[in-house]
């Protein structure tokens, strides 16, 4: 009987540890593949974004030799370093009249691209023709300069008689340093990840030019990158070291399991408990136990998330007036009670539905979801701002009256980004600000 007891025993106390640990094992798998998935998407972003910027930054230049060869041509220099100064990753420009390069700039170091016709050079030479084709800018790459390196190249046709495109002069060639852009998105700095890029034409697939071919063999994520000109396709396999890490964890604890089963279990439910515990501090101001600056800034961007209909949203950029005087005068034990004081407050004046936060400092920050226009938003500041102000803290016999200056930012009616719903949020802010202290002065 006690054999059979114990045997049934470990048997229970096996599974249920086998089954705690898979379902830690399979939600911290779960985390690092999205985890993994956010930074590929962002490399994509960021890989988009510095081929459309240094692009269309070259975009005048082309219209420059469009309008006037010869003027191009006797300002070369001047030109093509405006041009240079402002773009990121742009190596190289150069002209070249009947497809024979005849200007580059900066010269030193592309003294061998000078005379090069693209008609010995077959490759290039489609690119070149294609763009002359869709009488607009084609991007052609990665390709091998004659200079050295890898360059991806933007192509401009340049018509003599524009806008009627019928007398083609030559092109223009913006060469961006293919490895450094992929430097600059990210891309290779990316781990846990195996990554690939091909291109596409009209939706079929293309060469690979970055990565194994095998990759888009039942890739993990794929993102589509769209150029000036056609798309690429980034593709990638989550690295199986880097799950089997955590796959190996789970073999452990199961093992340790075995030999103290009661132990595990418990230190388990205390690592979980203490998982939770820290994980909520994480996310709330210890002084007013609202929710801080990381938990805000993970609600804005769920959402701003471009792929779900999410509904509009306002959010108020709140500074307390005066909060250094308090500090300063009556001491920081007052001010504390004060932002104490104005979170509750706070929270008094909005709905259940908003969220409250403090930013840090003097400095809150208040989600109100479902807000979609100016008079709704300004309706909701009267609101908060006649609540705490005429609330008076007393402390210690003295009596201190909160005043705030409040500036707010409407997505996505005003803004369509993170960055700017905060940047307009706060300098709405600033402007209350520097009237309150205007309105100060004349008192």
């Amino acid at each position: 009987m006690f054999a059979l007891s114990s045997m049934l025993y470990f048997v229970l106390a096996a599974l249920s540890i086998q089954l705690v640990s898979q379902f830690f094992v399979g939600n911290e798998v779960q985390k690092v593949e999205a985890e993994l998935g956010r930074n590929l998407a962002i490399t994509r972003a960021n890989l988009e974004a510095i081929i459309f910027q240094d692009t269309y930054l070259a975009d005048s230049l082309a219209t420059v030799v469009t309008l006037d060869q010869d003027l191009a041509s006797s300002h070369w220099k001047t030109i093509a370093q405006k041009l240079l100064n402002k773009a990121q990753f742009v190596r190289s420009i150069g002209i070249a009249p009947n497809n024979i390069i005849s200007k580059v700039y900066p010269l030193e170091g592309n003294e061998g691209a000078i005379g090069l016709d693209f008609r010995t050079q077959p490759k290039q030479l489609i690119g070149v023709n294609k763009a002359r084709e869709l009488m607009d800018v084609y991007i052609d790459g990665p390709v091998n300069l004659v200079q050295g390196g890898l360059g991806l190249i933007a192509r401009y046709p340049i018509f003599s008689d524009a806008p009627k495109n019928q007398h083609y002069w030559g092109t223009v060639s913006v060469v961006m340093d293919y490895n450094k852009m992929l430097k600059g998105s990210g891309l290779e700095g990316l781990s846990g990840l195996d990554v690939a890029l091909r291109k596409q034409h009209n939706g079929q697939a293309g060469e690979v030019f970055y990565g194994s071919a095998a990759v888009f063999t039942k890739p993990d994520l794929e993102h589509i990158i769209r150029l000036p000109s056609g798309t690429w396709l980034l593709a990638a396999k989550f690295d199986t070291a880097e799950l089997n890490h955590i796959q190996n964890t789970r073999q452990l604890s199961l093992v340790l399991g075995l030999v103290v089963t009661i132990a595990v279990y418990l230190l388990l439910v205390l690592h979980f408990l203490n998982y939770k515990q820290i994980h909520k501090a994480s996310l709330v101001d210890e002084l007013t136990q609202l929710p801080n600056r990381r938990f805000v800034m993970n609600q804005l961007h769920e959402l701003t998330n471009k792929n779900q209909n999410k509904p509009g949203f306002a959010l108020l950029n709140i500074d307390l007036n005066g909060f250094k005087k308090v500090n300063d005068q009556i001491g920081h034990n007052a001010g504390d009670e004060l932002l104490k004081h104005v979170s509750n407050q706070l929270l008094a004046s909005v709905r259940q539905s908003d969220t409250v936060a403090r930013f840090g400092g003097d400095e809150f920050v208040v989600l109100l979801k479902d807000v979609h226009n100016s008079e709704s938003a300004k309706h909701i500041i009267g609101k908060i701002k006649q609540q705490v102000e005429s609330q008076v803290l007393n402390w210690q016999g003295q009596s201190i009256v909160a005043s705030l200056s409040i500036g707010f930012a409407l997505y996505p009616e005003q803004v369509d980004s993170i960055e700017q719903l905060l940047s307009y949020a706060d300098k709405n802010m600033y402007q209350q600000k520097i009237q309150h202290k205007a309105q100060q002065a004349t008192h």
